[in-house]
C-alpha cells in the first residue's frame, strides 16, 4: 500500500506531487495515475495548440515548491542553453521570458521549468500510466481500479482531474459530425486536432472570442497572413488583465465567500467572478489591430443556426444568424466594426475550429459518480464535492482543481488555485501522520533544498 496516489497528472496533480516530496515524502511514498504517458500531456496539447506565447497567469503562479523557483529558473545555464539551441534551429527571433504587465511568462519557460521539476524529483519513477475506473474505501486506505485490471492500494488519495478532457460541442456541430465524419469541424481542445495540421490556404472560421479563440487567430496569420479568418462572437470583444478579480486569491473576496454557507450561493458566486470569454490586454490590442487597421480578421457577432459539407474537399457552408444590437450596444463596440446584417447569412469556409470551452459538468465522470454512490460522499445541488478546509471529502480523500472549488473558489481550476490546494492539503493530519510514520520528513533532501530556496532572499534573478 502506497502512502499518496494522486490521480491526475496535469499542473495540479503535478504540483501536488512536487509539495509532498517538499514537505519530506519520499518519491516511493507517492504515485502519480494519469492515462497520458506523461506529465502535463493534456495541457501541453491544449496550450500549444492555442498558439499562446506567454501565460496569462504572472511568473509567481508556477508548479515550483517556492514562487519565486520560475524566475531563478529562466537565468540558469540549461534554460539559456536550451532556448540558444532552439533559436538555432527555427531561426525565430528571442521573446521576453517575462512581459508586462504583472511579469507574465512565456509558456517556453513555464514548460521547461515544469519539465525540469519533473525530471529533479524523479516523479517518472513513480509515473503509472492508466485511467482510473474506481475507487473503494477499504481498511487503512483505498483501492483503485485501472482500466488496465490492475488493482492499486493507497492510504491517502488525491483527485486531481481537471475538465480537459470534457470539450464543449454545439449541437450544430456534433450533427455535422454524425453527417459527415470527413467534415474538417474541429474542437481545439480535442486530443485528435492539431493547430499545426490546418492547411496553410485554408480559410478558416474561429468559433468564440475568448483568449483562445484570439490566440489561435493571431497565430493562424503568422503562418499565411493572406487567409481568410472568421471570429464568430456571441459577445462583445472583454479586456480583462485575470480570468477573474486577484481578490480571490486571498481574503479581500474569500472571507465572504467561505462565510457564505449555502453552496448554491457559493456557485452563483463562483460563475459571476468569473471573466468567461475574455481577453488579456495585449492580446487584445493585437486583435484589435488585425480587425480594424489590418483587416486580416474579421468579426462576426453572430451565432451558428446549422452547417453543411457536401462531400470530401468541398467547403463548409456556415448558416449564421447576427444578432440585432441596439443603439447602445453598438456604443460598447467603441471602434470596432464588423459585417453586420439582419438577414441570416451563409459563410463559405475550409474549416471551422471550436474555441467554446469545457462543458459545465463536474470533471471525473463514472469514477465519480460511483465514489459518491459507493461511498456516499457529500455533495451540493451542482454535484460538486462537499470538503471540509484541509479539502477532504472523507478521511484520507482529497480534491483539488475544478473538484474543489466550492471550497477554494473562482481561481480552483488555475495554477493560483493548485497552489492554494496544495496550502490546504499539505496542513491535514494525514500528511502529519505520513510523515511521522516514515520519519522522511528529516532524511529528505528535497524538503531541505527547498526550505534553502525559500529562505535565501534572493527574489527574481531576471
Amino acid at each position: 500500500m502506497i502512502d499518496w496516489l494522486i490521480i491526475g497528472g496535469g499542473p495540479q496533480g503535478i504540483h501536488m506531487a512536487n509539495r509532498l516530496l517538499g514537505e519530506g515524502g519520499h518519491p516511493n511514498m507517492i504515485t502519480v495515475l494519469d492515462p497520458n504517458a506523461e506529465p502535463l500531456a493534456r495541457w501541453k496539447h491544449h496550450t500549444e495548440n492555442t498558439g499562446m506565447t506567454h501565460l496569462r497567469s504572472p511568473e509567481y503562479h508556477n508548479i515550483g515548491i517556492d514562487p519565486y523557483s520560475l524566475g531563478r529558473h529562466v537565468a540558469t545555464y540549461e534554460f539559456v542553453t536550451a532556448v540558444l539551441e532552439q533559436k538555432n534551429e527555427n531561426g525565430s527571433a528571442l521573446k521576453s521570458e517575462f512581459i508586462p504587465p504583472y511579469s507574465r511568462p512565456s509558456l517556453r519557460s513555464f514548460m521547461h521549468h515544469a519539465e525540469t521539476i519533473v525530471e529533479e524529483t524523479g516523479l517518472m519513477r513513480r509515473w503509472k500510466s492508466a485511467r482510473a475506473i474506481s475507487i473503494k474505501n477499504i481498511r487503512k486506505g483505498y483501492r483503485i481500479q485501472t482500466e488496465a485490471n490492475e488493482q492499486i492500494e493507497a492510504r491517502n488519495v488525491v483527485l486531481a482531474l481537471g475538465t480537459g478532457d470534457q470539450p464543449n460541442w454545439p449541437k450544430w456541430a456534433t450533427q455535422l459530425r454524425a453527417q459527415n465524419r470527413q467534415a474538417k469541424v474541429h474542437h481545439i481542445f480535442s486530443t485528435d486536432f492539431k493547430r499545426h495540421q490546418i492547411d496553410e490556404e485554408h480559410d478558416v472560421a474561429i468559433v468564440g472570442a475568448g483568449i483562445s479563440a484570439a490566440q489561435l487567430a493571431l497565430s493562424l496569420l503568422e503562418v499565411n497572413p493572406n487567409r481568410q479568418i472568421t471570429l464568430l462572437s456571441r459577445h462583445f470583444l472583454r479586456k480583462e488583465d485575470f480570468d477573474s478579480d486577484p481578490g480571490w486569491l486571498g481574503p479581500t473576496l474569500l472571507t465572504g465567500f467561505h462565510r457564505e454557507k449555502d453552496y448554491s450561493k457559493r456557485r452563483a458566486m463562483i460563475q459571476e467572478a468569473r471573466n468567461r470569454g475574455s481577453l488579456a490586454a495585449e492580446v487584445t490590442q493585437t486583435l484589435e489591430k488585425a480587425i480594424l487597421r489590418d483587416k486580416t480578421i474579421n468579426l462576426e457577432m453572430a451565432e451558428i443556426d446549422s452547417a453543411s459539407c457536401e462531400s470530401v474537399g468541398t467547403k463548409l457552408e456556415l448558416q449564421i444568424r447576427p444578432f440585432e444590437l441596439d443603439e447602445t450596444q453598438y456604443q460598447k463596440m467603441g471602434a470596432l466594426t464588423f459585417n453586420f446584417n439582419t438577414k441570416a447569412q451563409r459563410l463559405q469556409v475550409d474549416t471551422v475550429v471550436l474555441a467554446t470551452g469545457f462543458e459545465a459538468k463536474r470533471p471525473g465522470g463514472t469514477l465519480i459518480d460511483r465514489a459518491i454512490r459507493t461511498m456516499d460522499l457529500p455533495t451540493a445541488t451542482d454535484g460538486f464535492p462537499i470538503v471540509d478546509r484541509h479539502l477532504r471529502w472523507r478521511e484520507g480523500l482529497f480534491v483539488m482543481g475544478p473538484l474543489a472549488e466550492l471550497e477554494v473558489g473562482p481561481v480552483s481550476r488555475n495554477i493560483s488555485g493548485a497552489r492554494m490546494a496544495a496550502d490546504r492539503i499539505i496542513k491535514s493530519p494525514e500528511l502529519e501522520k505520513t510523515m511521522n510514520g516514515s520519519n522522511q520528513r528529516k532524511r529528505s533532501p528535497i524538503a531541505r533544498k527547498s526550505r534553502r530556496l525559500a529562505m535565501d532572499g534572493l527574489g527574481r534573478s531576471v
